[in-house]
């Protein structure tokens, strides 16, 4: 009888832990998603910075470039011109 009733009291304990165990992770699961979502979304921000940083140096570089290769282009057609002229000088 002793035994019988120590069984059930261990047994009833399992069952008692397993039922926590079940709550605890039931209580965790949606905190840890929460967590996780926030941590995705910090993330997904800061990436979106710095893509827009990366974006915004790109840009700067191709206009620098840009006018860059318009004033040689500029300066360019102004010394062929200058070349074309003297010729017609020298010739005529």
């Amino acid at each position: 009888m002793e035994s019988k009733r120590k069984t059930a009291i261990g047994s009833g304990l399992v069952l008692l832990s397993v039922g926590l165990g079940i709550v605890g992770a039931a209580l965790i699961v949606p905190a840890v998603f929460a967590w996780t979502a926030r941590l995705v979304e910090k993330g997904a921000d800061g990436l979106a910075a710095k893509v827009e940083g990366a974006s915004k140096t790109v840009g700067t570089v191709a206009g620098t470039l840009h006018r860059s290769f318009s004033e040689a282009k500029k300066a360019g057609v102004a010394e062929m011109r200058r070349g074309r002229s003297n010729e017609r000088n020298v010739a005529g």
